[in-house]
């Protein structure tokens, strides 16, 4: 009897440090997973507890008691397998639509706002790290996205550096960094603010288990952390993606998404439906559910079966991790492009936008365009000697159709530049100091390449005519292109051969009429329509 009551109470501190540690929701399912193994075991104790013989009345209960195990354990087990290979309603459940790329919004120079690249960031981030009182308690957290008084930001935490840096520290953080997110001059700035509740904060104090200690009924989507947002006021937050779940299914919904946001300093929770939002959470789908909407967008539509055997119509994100960027309604859209699963594939089959705030996923139909693994390859060849990386790939609409922003960094995450690439032809890339650089540059070399620039903000469709100064005849490819300059204008025009044969019999003095793509600032017109008035 003695040993089976020691079994009973060691259970019972089982019970409550696993409860403690792992933060079990209070949904029917979870609830009836833990007494299923918790009370198999106890059922065990308390039979050598007893010590009954086998014609005991004690006995006919026991057996009873398992038998109605058995049957929690076949509810239980229905409701895994309900949550583990019910997939397509989850795909179903992402806030979609499709539509073609060249419906993509187009980059406006000057407007749409270009991030630098995280890594950057966080290097400078780190470089400020000693304007951190005790700063040898603590190190940077993760880099998040959100905008700011109007303004795109990166904040960041500064976190506890193990368990007796915690206790050093008196259990509290001193703030956290933030800097501009698209200036490539920008400096971080340290604020302080006391934080008590952190993801890097122990026992009640951290922010996940303090979230469930006043929400123990919601489950945490996709098994997420919280991210610190801050408010207008400069008050930091940490936000949580949450859901409720079917009675007997772990099975999330992404239409029904909430978000609890806990004040790091007062510890005060809240919790909101998605369309309830305070304004200042631009972030109410966090950056790891993001990760898991798109692997379900691409894998899920035709269900379990489709997904592990004939595999019609799947696709998978190219990275593991989205990239947070800015859009210039002043929204954080999660960024992700999706290729082939063969693992010889180099081509992606679209790109996805995800609202960070709504959770609505756009996807952007392409065709024949490289994935981000191959503008990355591209863009590191072209600084092979330097040995310089690029970062941050990120698919922009220019010119009507996508293209690969690419931040380039040094070895030790300084910015040195951005990369722009056409997704389609290689061949046709920029480069520039800034994004504003970069994109008349790319705009150029668009020109240069003979490409349409109808679609390309900053570019303008002129009617001209002049005379001739000077014409020269060269070769591009396996055609013949006129170069030519009118009189009182520096800018170069190119005319195709192919296009316009009589172009290539022109000469210095002749009066032409033309239409020509100018990108402004630059010296440089593509033209799409050329008569030579001298020859009739």
């Amino acid at each position: 009897m003695t040993n089976g009551l020691w079994i009973l109470v060691i259970l019972l501190i089982l019970k409550a440090i696993q409860t403690y540690a792992w933060l079990p929701s209070r949904n029917p399912l979870s609830l009836l997973g833990a007494n299923l193994i918790w009370g198999a075991a106890i059922l065990l104790a308390l039979y050598l507890l007893c010590r009954v013989n086998t014609n005991s009345s004690f006995l006919r209960t026991t057996l009873a008691a398992g038998g109605l195990l058995v049957i929690l354990l076949v509810v239980v087990a229905g409701g895994e397998a309900h949550s583990a290979f019910s997939v397509k309603p989850v795909a179903k459940s992402i806030q979609s639509k499709k539509i073609s790329s060249k419906e993509a919004p187009t980059f406006k120079r000057g407007v749409t706002p270009v991030a630098l690249s995280p890594k950057t960031v966080k290097n400078r981030m780190n470089k400020n790290m000693s304007d951190v009182p005790n700063s040898q308690y603590f190190h940077l957290g993760d880099i998040q996205a959100q905008y700011y008084h109007g303004k795109p930001v990166y904040i960041a935490p500064v976190e506890f550096d193990g368990f007796f840096k915690y206790m050093s520290a008196k259990q509290r953080t001193p703030g956290y960094f933030i800097i501009d997110a698209t200036s490539v001059s920008a400096e971080p700035k340290f604020v302080r603010k006391s934080m008590k509740y952190t993801n890097a904060s122990y026992f009640n104090n951290n922010a996940q288990r303090h979230i469930y200690q006043d929400y123990p009924q919601w489950l945490v989507a996709d098994n997420s952390e919280p991210q610190l947002e801050v408010d207008e006021n400069g008050t930091p937050y940490y936000i949580e993606t949450t859901y409720k779940s079917m009675a007997l299914s772990h099975r999330i919904n992404y239409s029904k998404l909430h978000v609890i946001a806990v004040n790091a300093i007062t510890g005060k929770t809240n919790l909101y439906a998605l369309k309830n939002l305070p304004k200042w959470i631009d972030e109410g789908i966090t950056s790891d559910v993001a990760d898991y909407m798109n692997t379900a967008y691409g894998k899920y539509q035709r269900g379990w079966l489709n997904m592990h055997l004939s595999k019609t119509g799947i696709q998978v994100p190219t990275n593991s991790e989205v990239i947070s960027t800015f859009d210039r309604q002043g929204n954080v859209q999660y960024f992700t492009d999706f290729t082939n699963p063969r693992s010889d594939a180099d081509s992606a089959l679209g790109y996805s936008m995800i609202n960070a705030r709504t959770g609505q996923l756009v996807y952007y139909k392409t065709h024949g365009i490289m994935d981000s693994d191959g503008a990355r390859n591209n863009a590191d060849n072209n600084y092979k000697a330097q040995q310089w990386k690029s970062s941050m790939p990120v698919i922009y609409n220019i010119n009507g159709k996508p293209t690969w922003v690419l931040s380039i960094l040094d070895s030790t995450s300084a910015f040195r530049g951005y990369y722009y690439i056409d997704a389609a032809d290689q061949s046709v890339h920029a480069t520039g100091n800034n994004a504003n650089e970069a994109v008349d540059n790319f705009r150029q070399a668009l020109v240069d390449s003979g490409a349409s620039a109808g679609n390309t903000a900053g570019t303008k469709l002129k009617t001209i005519t002049g005379t001739v100064a000077r014409a020269v005849l060269a070769t591009k490819g396996s055609n013949q292109v006129l170069l030519f300059t009118l009189s009182g204008s520096n800018t170069v025009y190119t005319a195709d051969g192919d296009d316009f044969q009589k172009a290539l019999l022109t000469q210095a003095g002749d009066k032409v009429r033309l239409k020509a793509y100018v990108v402004n600032g630059k010296s440089v017109g593509n033209v799409e329509k050329f008569t030579n008035l001298n020859l009739k």
